[in-house]
């Protein structure tokens, strides 16, 4: 029985081969967040809340090797694989896993495209995105997120659930893979809109919760022009909109300080 792993390759899935008992076996895996369907993103976000990021990776690996390890013994184990053609029993070295858990190992960041359950309890999500979603939808999430990362307590991560899947489930309704599911979009989506809207969101990043609740004013005024009559208009548009429009304000001012200094 011999082994060999191929190499990755940036432009196609993760595919390592193993030869065994006389069959070639081709492992695919995904290399992007991205690439996930629902049922996979589900998987993946349970095993991350499961278990340690050790176990967790193993677990994922094995899940989309469709491979079960029966025994482990002498740092070989004993796998069963399903495969197109039926089930193959061989034998891998701990090296030969370990190698195989590299293709997965990006499960263990976010990364910078936004992926979201479309679907909790019979509630169907916003856009991941947040097309179609008012910035006042926006304002209240992203609060929400700050005061989590501040506080760490999970009742903002569930009032982030609820806007996200418009209920009104109770903390402990809410499982911990939506829970976890729910951040890891956000941050995920914080990113994206980074690379967007880069003008306006270098210019916003804060710490304390003061100055959250300052930056979220400044976005209302520079939307309003200072004019409190206009909030309910500002509030009910779509966020893309409003984000673009405070993206060219911000460009606008840095090349307005720019032609000052000349």
């Amino acid at each position: 029985m011999e082994y060999s792993f191929g190499e990755f390759d940036m432009s196609r899935k993760y595919k390592h081969t193993v030869i065994a008992s006389g069959h070639t076996l081709d492992f695919k895996f995904p290399k992007s967040w991205q690439e996930l369907n629902q049922r996979q993103l589900k998987a993946v976000l349970v095993f991350l809340t499961a278990y340690d990021s050790v176990t967790a990776l193993l677990r994922i690996t094995l899940y989309f090797a469709n491979m079960v390890i029966v025994k482990t013994e002498g740092g070989y184990a004993k796998c069963r694989i399903q495969t197109s053609v039926g089930t193959i029993d061989c034998t891998l070295s701990s090296e030969d896993i370990a190698a195989l858990t590299e293709a997965m190992r990006w499960v263990l960041t976010p990364g910078s495209v936004p992926v979201l359950l479309d679907e909790y309890d019979g509630h169907h999500a916003v856009d991941r995105l947040l097309h179609d979603v008012s910035f006042e939808t926006y304002l209240c999430l992203d609060n929400l997120y700050q005061g989590f990362l501040m506080s760490k307590n999970e009742e903002a991560i569930v009032a982030m659930a609820r806007i996200v899947y418009n209920g009104k489930k109770k903390i402990k309704e809410y499982k911990p893979y939506i829970r976890f599911g729910i951040i890891q979009w956000y941050t995920q989506l914080k990113t994206h809109f980074l690379m967007q809207f880069s003008n306006f969101f270098k210019r916003t990043e804060g710490g304390s919760a003061q100055s959250v609740v300052e930056a979220m004013n400044a976005q209302i005024r520079a939307l309003t022009g200072g004019d409190v009559t206009k909030e309910k208009e500002i509030f009910a548009i779509d966020t893309w909109r409003a984000l673009t429009e405070l993206n060219a304000k911000a460009r606008e001012a840095e090349e307005f300080k720019k032609s000052m200094k000349r």
